[in-house]
């Protein structure tokens, strides 16, 4: 019996954390979404540096959420565990709006994220790395 394979509780309460963090999203809930998140987590965005830190990522999330409206749907494509870690593979689509006008931008990204099982048996968002889905081509 392979004891790091991923039980089906483990990969369910990984899904609820994504689903977690979009709900804080798509709700503009700042607490919601920060409550995803490891104390040491890092975000990788494209093309720019690395967000460190909680109180980092706390302040960039609030910073863009001021800037744009969004609302986002999460697709799982694999969620996997090796013991006290998991990742996820995700999409998420959905659109986001310019606070200072403009019209509806449709996004898409690409999603993989590095989990991490906390003392109190909780997932949480250790590292988290997105990038951008190519246009589909007809």
């Amino acid at each position: 019996m392979d004891t790091n394979a991923a039980t089906e509780d483990d990969v369910n309460a990984i899904k609820k954390l994504g689903e977690e963090f979009f709900a804080g999203v798509n709700t503009e809930d700042l607490a919601r979404r920060m409550s995803t998140m490891d104390a040491d987590a890092i975000i990788i965005p494209p093309d720019r540096p690395s967000i460190i830190g909680r109180e980092e990522i706390r302040i960039l999330s609030k910073t863009y959420s001021a800037t744009y409206e969004e609302k986002c749907n999460l697709v799982y494509d694999e969620v996997e565990t090796a013991g006290n870690w998991g990742f996820a593979r995700a999409t998420v689509t959905g659109t986001r709006i310019a606070r200072s006008g403009g019209g509806v931008e449709k996004v898409s990204f690409r999603n993989l994220w590095i989990v991490k099982r906390q003392t109190d048996g909780k997932w949480k968002f250790w590292r988290i790395m997105f990038n951008h889905n190519p246009p589909q081509t007809s």
